[in-house]
């Protein structure tokens, strides 16, 4: 992995504010008309090509949310999942030393799962960033991953269809293949999970700021967003070890597997939930039914984490409000439905 720091139209302002006056942050602007018509396919029930970029190792929704897709790809024919990327991430419950370390463990983790699912998907996986974009001097980070997705893209893709990046973690390899080649825009829709809703003020969120200004060059961008917003939105995805007891405990290995990770990562007592975030993205992506959604203007995402509203923004696709059961329902199934198999 390495850094090019000789595209100067694609560097982002030191201050890693978005300037207002300038949309599309100064990359050729995309067609307002093409924006809604790819934001309305990711709408359309229909067989979705999926690049999955994921912090797999950060906690353990993750592990749920490629579950969901490998099974929905093989028992449902749902989604086509083409490609898995490890995403940087940093946390002290990890005991991380740097977001290269991060990366590293979700690099292993996605092997993990997929050695234990043993569901016969044979796709690449790629290593994303080591480095956030603000590390890299307000550059983009070049990575397999980041170079993988844009020759994934050109390859396969067109705006009458599109690659579906579901960014479950930063948005670091996501912004820095923006940035390398703006034209991937026009033939991508970018899941993205992270933030808080635009009426939040006071809550922190863990996605977006790991990166801030890759979230911001993200939003800025003019890619087509389907933006699932932290609190208030799919924190609503809740579950508890009793109702994993019921339902996944004894699915298998994979069952075993997600189990243990749910209860050695979330301490026990009374009433304790735990919230599977990473679940939302896919689930639009296999029935976006179960979903609220609204075409909004794109906020402009401040240092701080908050959202300014900004009417000259190009559109995104804001999710509003999820319905909790259907997915989990859908889940548990695909769970059983493979044991059986």
């Amino acid at each position: 992995m390495g850094q090019d720091s000789n595209t100067s139209h694609q560097q982002v302002p030191p201050s890693g504010r978005v300037n207002k006056v300038e949309p599309f942050m100064g990359l050729p602007e995309i067609e307002r008309s093409l924006i809604y018509k790819l934001l309305e396919t990711s709408n359309k029930k229909s067989v979705k090509k999926v690049f999955v970029d994921t912090d797999t190792y950060n906690e353990i929704d993750d592990q749920f949310a490629l579950v969901q897709l490998l099974l929905s790809q093989i028992l449902c024919s749902s989604v086509e999942v083409v490609a898995i990327a490890a995403a940087p991430f940093h946390n002290q419950s990890r005991n991380t030393d740097n977001y290269g370390q991060g990366m590293e463990l979700s690099y292993k983790e996605i092997q993990n799962i997929l050695n234990v699912l043993d569901c016969g998907w044979d796709g690449p996986i790629y290593k994303g960033s080591s480095l956030t974009l603000k590390q890299n001097n307000a550059n983009f980070v070049t990575s397999e991953s980041a170079t993988a997705l844009c020759e994934l893209v050109h390859k396969n893709h067109s705006e009458n269809d599109p690659l579906f990046v579901l960014a479950l973690g930063a948005l670091t390899n996501i912004a820095s293949a923006i940035l390398m080649d703006p034209d991937i825009r026009s033939k991508i829709v970018v899941c993205s999970l992270g933030g808080v809703s635009t009426n939040l003020q006071n809550f922190g969120e863990f996605n977006y700021q790991q990166d801030n200004l890759a979230a911001q060059v993200t939003f800025s961008s003019g890619v087509p967003i389907i933006h699932f917003p932290g609190f208030s939105v799919t924190d609503i995805l809740k579950t508890t070890k009793w109702e994993l007891d019921a339902n996944v405990k004894n699915r298998g290995e994979i069952g075993k597997f997600l189990y243990d990770r749910f209860n050695e990562y979330v301490p026990y007592y009374p009433g304790r939930s735990k919230t599977i975030w990473d679940l939302a993205p896919g689930a639009w992506l296999i029935n976006p039914d179960w979903f609220v959604s609204e075409v909004v203007h794109a906020p402009i995402l401040n240092d701080n984490g908050t959202w300014t509203i900004y009417s000259e923004n190009h559109p995104i696709r804001s999710i509003k409000w999820i319905d909790r059961d259907p997915i989990f329902h859908h889940f548990f199934g695909l769970l059983e439905k493979y044991e059986s198999v």
